[in-house]
C-alpha cells in the first residue's frame, strides 16, 4: 500500500465539497482526475470511502472516521514545508560557530551585527576556544563551523582557505631598542624571550627564525592564549607573534605590534567543518559574509 499526498488532498477537497465536481474546481483538476485518485485511494486501502449518489458524494462511516488524520498528516506535511522554507530564507534556524578568542573580540561584532540585522530569528551560539581548540570542537559536532588560523586536521574535519592574515611582533612598549615600523634583524629576533601561545605556530617560529626547530629554548615561556601573552609582555622583557588585528588590544596591555618579515609574517587562516556534512543555510550564508568581511588590511589601522 502506498498512499500519496494527491491522494489525501483530493480526498478531503471531495468530504469538503460533497461534490467531485466541487472538488475538482477547488483542486485545479477535472472530475475524471479527482475521480480517478479517489478510485486509487479506495483501492489502496480495499474500502469505500464515499457514498456516490446523483446529487453529490459523502462519506462512509469509515471515510469520516479517518477525515481527521488525513488533516493532520496535511498539516504536518504543510509544516515541515514550512520549516523549510523558514531555514531557506533564514526566517528561523541557529548559526553555531567556534572561533578563538582574540579574533572573536576583534572581528567578529562587525560580521555577527551585519549577519543578525539582515537575520534577526536564527539563534546564534559562540564557542571561543584557544586557536588549537577549534577543530576539536568542530569534531564533536559541539559546532557546526570553526573559524581560525591553520592547524592539523582531526579526524571527520574537514577545511578550506578564509584569509590570509598579517602576523607582526609583539613587544612591550617599553623596548625602546626596537625601531618603529621596521621588522626586526634576525640577530635581535633570536635574542629576545618569546612567548609562546600556539603549539602550531610556535613550531613555525622555531624553525624559521629562531633556529631551534627541536623544543622550545629554556628562556622561553608558554602561557595559555594571546591574551595572557599580552598581558605578560607588557609587563616583562618578552615578546610574541600575533595576528595584526590584535592591536586594538595595544593599549590595554601597555604594548606595540611591530612588522614582522619571512615566512612567519603572514598566517592562513581557515574554516572547518565535519566532513560529508552539509552546512544549514544560517551557517553557509553566515560563512560567505565571514569570507567578505575577513580581518584585511583596512581593519589594521583602528
Amino acid at each position: 500500500m502506498s498512499l500519496s499526498l494527491r491522494q489525501l488532498r483530493a480526498f478531503l477537497a471531495v468530504a469538503d465539497a460533497q461534490s467531485f465536481t466541487g472538488a475538482a474546481d477547488q483542486l485545479n483538476l477535472t472530475q475524471s482526475a479527482v475521480s480517478m485518485l479517489i478510485r486509487q485511494l479506495e483501492a489502496d486501502l480495499n474500502i469505500a470511502l464515499f457514498v456516490r449518489s446523483g446529487r453529490g458524494a459523502h462519506l462512509t462511516e469509515f471515510g469520516t472516521s479517518i477525515r481527521p488524520t488525513a488533516m493532520r498528516v496535511l498539516s504536518d506535511v504543510q509544516n515541515i514545508n514550512d520549516a523549510a522554507a523558514d531555514l531557506r530564507s533564514l526566517q528561523r534556524g541557529h548559526l553555531r560557530i567556534a572561533i578563538p578568542q582574540v579574533l572573536g573580540c576583534c572581528w567578529l561584532p562587525s560580521v555577527l551585527g551585519a549577519f543578525r540585522q539582515q537575520y534577526p530569528d536564527v539563534e546564534v551560539s559562540i564557542s571561543e576556544t584557544a586557536g588549537d581548540g577549534v577543530t576539536d570542537l568542530v569534531g564533536r559536532g559541539d559546532v557546526e563551523i570553526g573559524i581560525g588560523p591553520e592547524r592539523p586536521l582531526v579526524n571527520g574535519v574537514v577545511a578550506d582557505k578564509m584569509w590570509d592574515v598579517p602576523m607582526q611582533l609583539i613587544v612591550s612598549r617599553h623596548a625602546s631598542h626596537l625601531r618603529d615600523n621596521k621588522p626586526p634583524t634576525l640577530r635581535e629576533l633570536q635574542k629576545m624571550y618569546w612567548i609562546n601561545y600556539s603549539d602550531d605556530f610556535s613550531e613555525l617560529l622555531h624553525r624559521t627564525l629562531l633556529g631551534n626547530p627541536g623544543s622550545p629554548r629554556t628562556q622561553d615561556i608558554r602561557v595559555l592564549g594571546l591574551m595572557s601573552a599580552m598581558a605578560i609582555i607588557g609587563q616583562e622583557n618578552y615578546v610574541t607573534a600575533a595576528p595584526a588585528y590584535a592591536n586594538i588590544f595595544a593599549g590595554v596591555f601597555g604594548v606595540r605590534f611591530l612588522p614582522l618579515a619571512g615566512p612567519a609574517s603572514k598566517r592562513r587562516f581557515l574554516h572547518y567543518v565535519r566532513d560529508k556534512h552539509d552546512l544549514s543555510p544560517a551557517a553557509a550564508t553566515f560563512l560567505e559574509m565571514a569570507r567578505n568581511s575577513g580581518p584585511v588590511e583596512s581593519m589594521l589601522d583602528r
